[in-house]
């Protein structure tokens, strides 16, 4: 009799493998493109986000009011310009009340602030006698002026601290170039703000750690007879004197706590941007300066996101000061009624976000394979799983690496700094090397590493299924011989990628390096030795010498 039970073989293949690969594709783009719209990023935050945290807090308006209220004219009059300028509600008032001030209180027309000790000085001086001032002028203007430097120098020298006096005797020290001493012609602006130094930190304008740092400077000077060591602080301070009234000055240098803090807020002041009074009401609202420096930097328009923070209140710029990461916005319109939501969940939106690159980046690798699998019986399985989920997870931090700010947008270009030595200095400068490379470098290195991987895997399959595949050894070898552009197409992919990289660099879409740049061919080169030399010339070897059966 025969079976009655005939052998039904199961189907060991999932139902997503035998999927079709146009569905599997779809479903990739989908859920690659709701992982892309999300509101949310890795490392940036939405700007509407952003904005709405300012919602309720204190405006630049009220912050102006209230430095007002407590005879800040100076640093008050600026934030009421300020807000002025961005149209904020409740401005103009606030600027006519400062302009009101101005012109019943004598007393805080030309420092914008209470200062007895240099009030003394500059009445004895004869500015009380010039009345037509419209704002508090900057402080470096009225040190400039010889009798008030005589008389602020008179008033430091019987001062008992030894920091103020370690300062002032930094005025007979010879300054690096291009600088003139200060007891020479020409000096002025060094005596103006060596002398400036020495009365804020007598008035403890300075920060506890700052003046300590200061104080280190001018003992060191002094000991070297030299005021390279003291130089910079002083340089930074200068830049911010010409800007700034002494009321705003007190505001800024009170907010550094360190001496880099301070050298970066002059280097900001020099630039050609000149955010003053946004450090300025940015500096009040954060409590420390050295909180800004952290700030991300933009190639264009470098301040417009610390303006729209103010703008929006001070809650705004509390966010931006804790992430200290880019902001963006949002392709897809966001509704106003979810915007407040988006801070709360924004971690379980990440998670989304990575569940959906992963999830697109594997149905699109599939996808892929599908369609190169060959449907010859003869031919090799399905891949095994491994392998897939690496490319997928490959392609994944790819993808979600590209749409963050600080890949698609350009770096600004660097700050050059001259470097003054004296020409007898025995001390030698050596450069230490610096191993970095940019965000965009190291994508692109990865990019051309998963091409090139592909190509390998492409190859190797082909290879299998010609050595497992019909026919004779000669037929097989003959096979080989037919894919052998198949085999070099390792190398045409590397000149290729080489050649998009440079184009790419000279536009400006990613940041200038040859390693970047050529490391696609090395990537091909390796790949076309590694295929050739291991697996075709192993593979004809085979065929050429079959295994003997025993």
């Amino acid at each position: 009799m025969g079976n009655l039970h005939p052998h039904c073989p199961a189907d060991p293949t999932p139902l997503l493998l035998k999927t079709s690969a146009p569905f599997l594709a779809v479903a990739g783009a989908i859920a690659l493109a709701a992982g892309l719209l999300l509101p949310v990023r890795f490392y940036a935050l939405e700007e509407k986000v952003l904005l709405a945290a300012g919602k309720g807090t204190p405006s630049l308006s009220e912050l102006a009011a209230s430095l007002l209220n407590s005879e800040h004219l100076g640093a008050g009059l600026r934030i009421a310009l300020l807000a002025k300028s961005m149209n904020l509600a409740g401005a103009s008032e606030t600027v006519s009340s400062a302009q009101t001030i101005l012109s019943s209180r004598r007393d805080l027309a030309w420092l914008g602030t209470r200062d007895p000790r240099l009030e003394q000085v500059l009445a004895t001086s004869g500015l009380a006698f010039e009345q037509n001032i419209t704002s508090p002028p900057a402080v470096l203007t009225l040190l400039l002026r010889e009798p008030v430097r005589l008389r602020l120098r008179q008033a430091l020298k019987s001062n008992p601290s030894p920091g103020v006096q370690s300062i002032l005797a930094s005025l007979d020290l010879k300054p690096l170039p291009p600088l003139l001493p200060a007891n020479h012609p020409g000096g002025q602006p060094l005596e103006a703000v060596t002398l400036l130094a020495a009365h804020l930190l007598d008035t403890a304008a300075f920060s506890p750690a700052l003046a300590s740092e200061l104080k280190t400077s001018a003992y060191s000077a002094n000991e070297d007879r030299s005021l390279g060591p003291l130089q910079p602080s002083l340089l930074s301070l200068l830049s911010l004197a010409r800007r700034f009234d002494y009321d705003s000055l007190r505001g800024l240098v009170g907010g550094a706590q360190t001496l880099a803090a301070l050298d970066w807020l002059a280097s900001q002041v020099r630039s050609p941007a000149e955010p003053g009074d946004l450090l300025l009401a940015a500096t009040l609202w954060a409590g420390s300066a050295d909180r800004l420096t952290h700030l991300p930097e933009s190639a264009k328009k470098p301040w417009t996101v610390l303006s729209s923070t103010l703008a929006s209140g001070r809650g705004s710029l509390e966010l931006l000061v804790q992430r200290r990461c880019p902001v963006f916005t949002n392709p897809v319109s966001i509704p106003a009624a979810m915007v407040p939501w988006l801070l709360v969940w924004e971690k379980p939106l990440l998670l989304l976000r990575a569940v959906f690159f992963l999830l697109g980046s594997w149905l699109v690798v599939k996808a892929l394979w599908n369609i190169l699998h060959s449907t010859s019986p003869e031919a090799p399985g399905p891949w095994r799983p491994a392998p897939v989920l690496a490319q997928a997870l490959m392609l994944a931090l790819l993808l979600g690496s590209l749409p963050e700010p600080f890949v698609t947008r350009p770096k600004p270009l660097p700050t050059y700094r001259l470097s003054l030595a004296l020409p007898v200095s025995p001390v030698k400068m050596i450069k230490t090397p610096h191993f970095s490379m940019e965000p965009t470098n190291i994508i692109t290195l990865a990019i051309f590493l998963a091409i090139q991987i592909t190509v390998y895997r492409i190859c190797v399959r082909r290879i299998r299924q010609i050595e497992t595949g019909p026919g004779d050894a000669s037929l097989k070898l003959r096979l080989l011989e037919n894919e052998d552009n198949l085999f070099d197409s390792g190398l045409y992919v590397g000149i290729g990628g080489t050649a998009i990289a440079l184009v790419l660099q000279v536009l400006g879409v990613i940041q200038p390096s040859l390693l970047a740049a050529y490391s696609s061919n090395l990537f091909g080169i390796t790949c076309v030795a590694v295929i050739k030399i291991f697996h075709v010339r192993a593979c004809k070897q085979r065929l050429l010498l079959p295994p003997v059966k025993t």
